[in-house]
């Protein structure tokens, strides 16, 4: 099995840089238009007021991309939920079959699940902003809490097409997997508890690592199957963090390992797939890895799956 080291961050020019620093908000905006989408096929008579709520989400994209005001854009982009949760409410009510109903409402929960997401990435992005290199302390419950949080939201907005489960034994068929590990060194961290894994020590790590965390075990569900399995380990101790994730997907070819870092790059045995993400996850990840003084390490095999080994030295 190949397995390619990165220690230097990938190139980027200044509006690719934005685009994967903002990554996360970007995909959630692709969700939201994903379900006026889907709104709009339920009921064609509200499509003119979605195709403007459309264009008001890839504006905000837009913006974005070209280094627009960020906050002015965050406070639009919250005041934009009262809009498409109406718009799908009047969907609701001109639905004519309980079938009908039954889908748009579901829609509508999934468009509350959504913001309610993007909620929190705006709050993270407004406190990276105002301090890029900050370092949090997490405990590892609550580091663990959030990742099955986006694995409980991917499920909700396949609208029943699969599910995800944490304990083995309560996996059905076309379920996924999700095997989570947490834990830190007695004294390998700098929190202020003393005691071994969730019973009290808190990691202590780059603030924006929760968000490769989340990008990257998200990515690793995109390209496996239902049915499969992803995993995420950390361990902290007196020296270094270490995260490993891990799917059983459909791989990576050996020769273009080199390249999956690059911005905006797809390996050739998904780029028919569709996706709502721009191909940014690994390229964010290395990016910020090495920014941090640390390594990535990407090792895979087709149609057996990948693991992207990270490793980053505490900070004094």
């Amino acid at each position: 099995m190949k397995e390619v080291v990165i220690t230097r961050p990938p190139y980027m020019n200044a509006s690719e840089e934005r685009i994967a620093d903002m990554h996360s908000v970007l995909n959630i905006l692709n969700l939201l238009v994903g379900e006026l989408y889907f709104i709009e096929a339920k009921e064609p008579e509200l499509a003119e007021a979605g195709k403007k709520m459309d264009a008001q989400l890839r504006g905000y994209a837009q913006e974005i991309k070209e280094g627009g005001d960020i906050l002015n854009l965050f406070q639009q982009m919250r005041q934009s939920q009262d809009a498409l949760v109406n718009h799908a409410k009047a969907a609701l009510h001109a639905a004519e079959t309980p079938a009908q109903k039954t889908q748009i409402q579901e829609s509508i929960e999934n468009l509350e699940s959504i913001y309610s997401v993007l909620m929190r990435r705006l709050d993270e992005m407004e406190a990276h902003l105002e301090d890029p290199d900050a370092w949090i302390e997490m405990a590892p419950d609550a580091l663990r809490e959030e990742i099955e949080n986006v694995f409980i939201a991917i499920a909700k907005n396949s609208k029943g097409g699969y599910g995800v489960q944490f304990n083995l034994a309560q996996k059905k068929k076309g379920d996924y997997y999700m095997d989570l590990r947490v834990a830190v060194e007695p004294n390998g961290s700098h929190g202020s508890h003393g005691s071994h894994g969730s019973h009290g020590s808190h990691l202590r790590m780059p603030r924006r690592l929760l968000d490769v965390l989340r990008d990257l075990t998200a990515n690793a569900r995109k390209y496996t199957k239902p049915g499969g399995k992803v995993a995420l380990a950390v361990y902290q101790n007196a020296e270094e963090i270490h995260a490993v994730i891990e799917d059983s997907g459909c791989g990576i070819p050996d020769h273009e390992l080199d390249k999956i870092t690059e911005f905006g790059y797809r390996a050739s045995n998904v780029q028919s797939r569709p996706t709502m993400g721009g191909g940014f996850g690994l390229t964010k990840a290395a990016w910020l890895v090495a920014n941090w003084g640390g390594q990535l390490a990407i090792s895979s095999v087709v149609d057996e799956g990948t693991t992207v080994r990270i490793t980053i030295p505490n900070r004094k």
